[in-house]
């Protein structure tokens, strides 16, 4: 096979790669690298301008109060018993702390789980309950 290449074509196609690979230090000199937590930071950042810009900051206050109605109900039952229905599966234990959107059980061999309040479908005390 024979290829016809034209040298001026050829030079104008490397350059452009070159361009293209090369990072441009002509727009702005005083860009430095991120570190992780910068970064992070302006992506929540700008994560939180595209939701409240696309009307969902209705959706967002709803969610929390709601979550806020949630641990309300399940914080007065901390370290008793419950079994816990989430998408994922049943976790049965201990409620050791509930959070402002999570609660922390403790399953029956030690291991702590966290568990999103926004995933819980159903809980219910379990084990011996005794009334006052």
């Amino acid at each position: 096979m024979k290829i016809i290449v034209n040298e001026r074509e050829l030079k104008e196609y490397f350059d452009g790669l070159a361009r293209l690979l090369k990072p441009n230090t002509s727009q702005d000199p005083s860009t430095e690298p991120l570190n992780g937590s910068t970064l992070i930071a302006e992506l929540r950042q700008t994560i939180r301008e595209e939701l409240s810009s696309s009307g969902h900051e209705a959706d967002r206050d709803i969610n929390s109060n709601t979550l806020i109605k949630l641990k309300q109900v399940v914080e007065p039952y901390t370290g008793k018993q419950a079994e816990l229905s989430t998408p994922a599966g049943t976790v049965e234990g201990t409620i050791m702390k509930v959070g402002s959107d999570y609660l922390v059980m403790r399953e029956h061999g030690g291991t702590k789980v966290v568990v999103p309040l926004e995933q819980l479908v159903a809980f219910q005390l379990t084990g011996k309950q005794v009334e006052r």
